[in-house]
């Protein structure tokens, strides 16, 4: 398989050029460090988060005939939940106030997030409840079983405030270990979904810093960067003919291409594994384990894969690797900010044919970031990550595709 051989002969290229490797890997290491001193927070004790709780929940009849408010047992919850690691230390300052005030403390930044218990909290907590015990007795019927009521608790905050980042992710997390509190403690059950919220499910319960939310970024910067590097010695080979005496050779354009791209998607793996360490030292509270670096090293050759096939777009159109390096920093650096890897961006959304997604979606790199937090610094497995995993896969493959295309098209048809 020729492919082999030119990636074989890649590969020996990246090791001879150390100068070359040492400043990819070094890089972003030095960012990783000063991102790190700048917002790590090493050494922190770990804070409360500070969150509105506005309780519309109108109560609920319980099967004793007792009207029972689990919007008020619920904020109790919150108000008596410590750090597991700390139980000295509150998990949250708990503001009781109406929907307009809790406006005006997240505009100000007085707390961090609000959570909006819906008027039918009660209803669907109790339904829970109920059906659960149907269905542990074996008693459960066609009427039971429609009687499902569902309640959607509401997160809300600025998403350009790190702090609500922090808290929403804690959050989450809390109100699910909630409902499963309630039926473990009644059955020992499992509980079907009756609580929903409307933000991301994500694990987690300690104190985060905005250097754990940066790290992932920086990574995934470090990706990216490959982008202008690959582009500049790709034009340099057309420049000194290598690719042309390859192409007389009559290997295929997808092997001299796809040969290329896999030394280089290494190097992106190795970027996240060198990261982490470099991270974790500065104080990332890494939540993953051995698999999580596994799963974090696939989801970075993905990114480096769509990075690669974004240098071979790029050095379609440059003349020489001059050209190609500066035009790669101009396109890297805004698509850094614009996948949120340095800060979280508002949401944009965008309707298409029925579906509303982010305009940011369109891009492989930012569901790279989202995997990326979700195994690291949430600790996340493949069954939370698998959708952003498989679309910035198929991103990067479109990519790839549109890279061979371009690439052949303009600098190895025309050297044939």
């Amino acid at each position: 398989m020729k492919f082999i051989s030119i990636a074989v002969k890649d590969f020996k290229e990246l090791v001879r050029d150390r100068r070359g490797l040492f400043f990819i890997l070094l890089f972003p290491i030095f960012f990783m460090m000063i991102f790190g001193f700048a917002f790590g927070g090493m050494g922190e004790n770990n804070t409360p988060h500070n969150i509105a709780v506005v309780n519309l929940d109108q109560g609920a009849i319980n099967s004793t005939g007792s009207n029972v408010n689990y919007g008020n047992n619920l904020t109790a919850e919150l108000q008596d939940q410590n750090y597991p690691q700390n139980n000295d230390v509150k998990l949250f300052n708990v503001t009781t106030t109406t929907d307009s005030n809790a406006k005006d403390l997240l505009r100000t930044r007085t707390v961090d997030a609000e959570l909006v218990i819906p008027a039918n909290f009660s209803d669907s907590v109790q339904s829970l409840i109920n059906n659960t015990i149907l269905s542990s007795t074996g008693t459960a019927s066609a009427n039971a079983s429609t009687n499902k009521i569902t309640s959607t608790l509401t997160i809300s905050g600025d998403t350009s405030y790190i702090g609500f980042g922090v808290a929403q992710g804690t959050l989450v997390g809390f109100l699910s270990q909630y409902q499963q509190g309630i039926i473990t403690a009644i059955t020992g059950a499992k509980p079907v979904q009756y609580i929903n919220t409307s933000v991301q499910s994500v694990a987690g319960t300690t104190s985060f810093t905005e250097f754990d939310f940066l790290a992932p970024g920086m990574m995934v910067f470090a990706i990216l960067l490959l982008a202008t590097t690959v582009a500049a010695i790709l034009t340099r080979e057309v420049e000194s003919g290598t690719l042309l005496r390859l192409k007389i050779s009559k290997m295929r354009s997808f092997d001299l291409l796809f040969g290329g791209l896999i030394p280089w998607s290494l190097v992106a793996g190795a970027q996240v594994v060198i990261l982490l360490v470099v991270a974790i030292l500065l104080g990332l509270k890494w939540q993953g384990s051995v698999y999580s670096i596994f799963l974090a090293i696939v989801i970075g050759i993905i990114a480096g894969i769509a990075s690669i096939s974004l240098a071979m777009i790029i050095a379609s159109f440059a003349k020489n690797d001059r050209q190609a390096a500066n035009l790669g920093t101009l396109i890297v650096v805004p698509t850094a900010f614009i996948t949120g890897s340095f800060f979280p961006l508002p949401a944009e959304y965008v309707t298409f044919f029925g579906h509303t997604f982010q305009i940011y979606d369109i891009l492989p790199w930012t569901h790279t970031l989202t995997a990326l937090r979700s195994v690291l610094v949430y600790g996340s497995g493949w069954n939370v990550v698998s959708s952003d995993v498989i679309i910035s896969a198929v991103l990067a493959l479109i990519l790839f595709v549109i890279g061979v295309f371009l690439f052949s098209k303009t600098r190895l048809g025309a050297e044939s």
